[in-house]
């Protein structure tokens, strides 16, 4: 008589979790993407890009969001717009800068991402050119336009020139005197 066959293996507890952390970190909410178009406002941002890979978009925007920079230089009183396509070179996001996309997802909500920009763009600056005066101010402006269903933007879609009746002012944020003080509008 020939030995009994040895029963297969159990299932690690390891495996058992990893799979777990599988399927909810990553099966349920691309399901949940591919059912309502996107995973939950719930999932922690992470997961809900993790989630979102399916591109399927069964709602159109109903605006478009702009953003732009302006800096106060030493010894001056007016403001004056950066230059984006020196700041941020790359365009990974079609016709959107990288600081476009920053602030969409970070920015436009919180005070201290604005103000840790700020102290970037300042030191950016700098480098970028170190004959000018020093930036002692850094303020963002934000701006939406409706996007019209009868005319749908065609083309090339460009920022508009910013004027007080299309933007307000997001935050201001002080980089004199050691300390970066920031006054966000909201």
């Amino acid at each position: 008589m020939s030995a009994p066959a040895p029963a297969p293996p159990r299932p690690l507890r390891r495996d058992i979790a990893a799979a777990l952390l599988v399927l909810v970190v990553w099966v349920v909410p691309i399901s949940q993407g591919a059912i309502q178009a996107a995973p939950a406002t719930w999932w922690p941002t992470i997961v809900r890009d993790l989630g979102s890979i399916s591109c399927l978009f069964r709602h159109r925007p109903e605006i478009v969001s702009y953003y732009f920079i302006q800096v106060l230089r030493d010894g001056r009183r007016e403001w004056e717009p950066v230059d984006e396509r020196a700041m941020f070179p790359m365009e990974p996001f079609g016709y959107r800068s990288r600081f476009d996309r920053f602030m969409e997802r970070f920015g436009a909500r919180q005070e201290a991402s604005r103000l840790d920009l700020a102290r970037w763009i300042a030191a950016r600056d700098r480098e970028l050119d170190s004959g000018r005066s020093p930036v002692v101010a850094v303020r963002f402006l934000a701006g939406a336009q409706k996007i019209d269903p009868a005319r749908p933007p065609a083309g090339h879609w460009q920022k508009p020139a910013p004027t007080p009746q299309t933007v307000r002012v997001l935050s201001t944020h002080d980089l004199r005197g050691g300390v970066a003080q920031g006054t966000g509008a909201k």
